[in-house]
């Protein structure tokens, strides 16, 4: 093993190289490289090239200090990166007027100002790499053909899912279903065991994530039955869920009824969720329904379960047979 010189024989050294004159002790020559002509000033010589060398290393160790904690960024071929397995984002989010804004932003500025964040992936050559967050962002740049600017960071899987969660949460245009998407598919496709370990790994409250998921879960003819998936509230889920509970052979016949006609007799989404519920609105509450005729109580209905009851007061043997006949024919229709 070579045995590290000190500065005294590297000073010696010095003497037998060409080396700049240091104080005037090195005479020029036309056409001749400079020499140190005395020990001395080759030692000063080489103690002045050491001395700013040493700064030279201090002021880089200190601006690499500034960017020991920076993750690279760089312009990327949008080809190269694909979705994540998590994405969230709902085709409509791709083709509504908040998108087609964003895309004209990015197009104005010659590419995302606001980078995405993808991580690599292992063993892809050419090199690709898997979204983060930042889907929005991508297929604007990919549209566009233009480069996608990205931060780059190895991450495992639950990480990628907690980081596109949290941006995406702090995005007004995210809709209920797309979250409610985005948790279901984790707790099916067993990233977190259970709904409580999700809500935790994500900060959020598990009642929260609850209703979201619920909102995933309703049936396609139900899903479909809205203008858009996009357009259900989280509020709607529970009143959804219990009309389901309740009646699902109507609620799903009336579903795929309005989904048929979409085009021919489109409906808000609020039109569709009160014709979705309001079977079991009329009939499902606490408290039993009454009619009057003439300001007199005529007819109460009952409901429990799927068993509808009717209380008719001063019915004359000729209207009993009326309203059983009537029964008879509206059953029968």
């Amino acid at each position: 093993m070579s045995k590290k010189l000190s500065v005294k024989d590297r000073a010696m050294l010095a003497m037998q190289t060409p080396s700049l004159p240091v104080g005037g002790s090195a005479v020029a020559d036309a056409g001749a490289p400079l020499k140190i002509k005395t020990g001395p000033g080759a030692f000063v010589a080489h103690l002045a090239r050491e001395s700013e060398v040493f700064s030279e290393n201090q002021v880089l160790k200190s601006e690499l200090k500034i960017w020991s904690d920076a993750v690279p960024a760089k312009k990327l071929d949008p080809a190269q990166v694909v979705p994540s397995k998590w994405a969230n984002r709902h085709g409509d989010s791709f083709e509504n007027a908040p998108f087609k804004a964003l895309k004209a932003d990015i197009e104005s500025a010659g590419g995302n100002v606001q980078a995405i964040k993808v991580r690599p992936i292992p063993g892809s050559d050419p090199q690709r790499y898997e979204i983060v967050f930042g889907h929005r962002r991508h297929r604007a740049c990919l549209e566009l053909d233009l480069p996608v600017l990205s931060v780059i960071e190895s991450i495992n899987e639950q990480a990628l899912f907690v980081e596109m969660d949290r941006e995406n949460r702090q995005r007004a245009d995210l809709r209920p279903y797309e979250q409610g998407e985005m948790y279901r598919r984790a707790l099916d496709e067993g990233l977190y065991v259970s709904l409580r370990k999700l809500a935790e790994a994500i900060g959020v409250q598990a009642p929260n994530v609850s209703v979201a998921v619920k909102i995933a879960r309703l049936p396609a003819d139900v899903l479909d039955a809205f203008p858009s998936r996009l357009d259900i509230q989280y509020r709607w889920a529970a009143p959804l869920v219990d009309a389901l509970e309740k009646e699902p052979d109507v609620v799903l016949k009336k579903a795929k009824t309005i989904a048929a006609h979409k085009d021919t007799s489109p409906r808000s989404a609020v039109e569709v969720y009160r014709a979705l519920v309001g079977s079991s609105m009329d009939t499902a509450g606490k408290s039993p329904k009454e009619f009057n005729i003439g300001g007199n109580l005529a007819v109460v209905v009952k409901k429990s379960g799927k068993r509808v009851s009717f209380e008719i007061d001063n019915l004359s043997k000729e209207k009993v047979e009326r309203v059983h006949k009537a029964i008879l024919e509206a059953l029968a229709g």
